[in-house]
């Protein structure tokens, strides 16, 4: 089942968000810049946070009673790669036993479908250029290379690419 994130979400969102994060971003091990950023990140009051935003619209996916994924928009981000201000989908996490089986894409609907029902007309993120899987997931949904970036923690950058989409409205 999909629908709209709750506060009452938010350790769960948290909790989900550590678990992805590490095993995407942390292949070689944990290290201090590491556990220092996702304790930092993602905290049970930064997710209250984002919920409680305006300019953010968050979704869950739950599997008998469970929270399986999650995904969230920054409504109006500056896209690196135009400069200009459109959604960002800024967190697509999906629990590493329920990918392949749909979650991703029944999240990305959501998001498209709110996108649209709202008069947004594209949609933007990034991805870890190493990050193979989750580009065929996007390339798969119609998003396109638009430009580079870098996410940058602890005094080290990582190369991500700018992906964009433009959605039905």
């Amino acid at each position: 089942m999909i629908r709209i994130a709750e506060t009452k979400d938010s350790s769960d969102i948290a909790a989900l968000s550590i678990q992805v994060w590490l095993d995407t971003y942390a292949k070689q091990g944990i290290r201090k810049s590491i556990s220092q950023y996702v304790l930092r990140e993602f905290t049970e009051k930064n997710i209250e946070r984002k919920l409680s935003s305006e300019n953010q619209a968050c979704f869950v996916a739950i599997e008998d009673g469970h929270l399986v994924g999650y995904l969230s928009l920054n409504v109006s981000a500056e896209c690196p790669a135009t400069g200009d201000e459109k959604p960002e989908l800024d967190r697509l996490y999906i629990q590493e036993s329920f990918t392949g089986k749909g979650v991703g894409s029944k999240l990305l609907q959501a998001a498209l479908t709110f996108c649209s029902s709202v008069g947004l007309e594209q949609l933007w993120l990034t991805v870890f250029h190493e990050n193979t899987r989750a580009l065929k997931f996007y390339e798969k949904h119609g998003f396109k290379e638009i430009g580079l970036t870098y996410f940058e923690f602890e005094n080290e950058k990582h190369e991500n690419y700018v992906l964009c989409t433009s959605i039905a409205v």
